[in-house]
């Protein structure tokens, strides 16, 4: 990004395939930020925007609060979980970045991502300070690309370790010190019941994901007790 010289700049994930008209529309936008319904292969429209991170949200992300039938469509969760919602353009807070497309101005006011991130929270982050410097994020599914994306269970267990330290470390940088202490707690409870609920429903390679985050949730719960 520091040596892009047009006045738009793509971030495109090497998974992701953009249909013929994507970004000749998304060009025309008059946004700061641009991001496009994403979709399986064969059309389905995919997650992929939702609310910034607070303690509130984080709570009813880790307990699947955020996904009960009839909550999913009206709540303001992390990951806007109900597709039906994701059918007109709106402004929202993030959009993933599989598929974004950003003003140049943008990136030289505010910068890129933070590299003290890995691989989880930075485009949440980055788009947290591209909001608090004024500028306008935009949810536009009048076109899409597709998105390749395969979660295994293999790589479930170091993918979800590394959403929970993102939270971790974002809300050092950006929300109240009580949420701070209080996040480990909120995401160890939900850790600790998500195990039993896992094992009745036999899902025991989930089981370990959840057995081997412990001990990192405790360290962290640690360090903030120390402090």
């Amino acid at each position: 990004m520091k040596i892009a010289k047009g006045d738009k700049i793509l971030l495109l994930n090497s998974d992701c395939f953009v249909r013929p008209d994507t970004l000749a529309r998304c060009v025309r936008l008059p946004y700061d930020v641009v991001g496009c319904r994403l979709t399986t292969a064969e059309g389905a429209t995919l997650p992929s925007t939702g609310y910034f991170p607070t303690l509130r949200r984080v709570a009813q992300m880790i307990v699947f609060f955020d996904n009960l039938p009839i909550v999913r469509k009206v709540i303001d969760t992390i990951h806007i979980r109900d597709v039906s919602r994701l059918d007109k353009p709106q402004e929202v807070d993030w959009v993933q970045g599989a598929f974004m497309l950003i003003s140049h101005r943008v990136c030289e006011k505010v910068g890129g991502f933070n590299e003290n991130f890995h691989m989880y929270g930075e485009e949440i982050e980055w788009q947290y300070r591209i909001k608090q410097a004024g500028f306008h994020i935009w949810y536009y599914p009048e076109t899409s690309a597709v998105h390749l994306e395969r979660m295994s269970i293999k790589s479930l267990g170091p993918s979800f370790i590394g959403e929970m330290m993102g939270y971790l470390y974002y809300f050092k940088l950006h929300r109240p010190k009580w949420e701070q202490v209080l996040l480990p707690w909120v995401l160890l409870f939900g850790c600790v019941i998500r195990i039993p609920a896992w094992a009745v429903w036999r899902k025991w390679d989930l089981v370990r994901t959840y057995v081997n985050v412990l001990p990192q949730l405790v360290s962290a719960i640690y360090g903030r007790i120390k402090k």
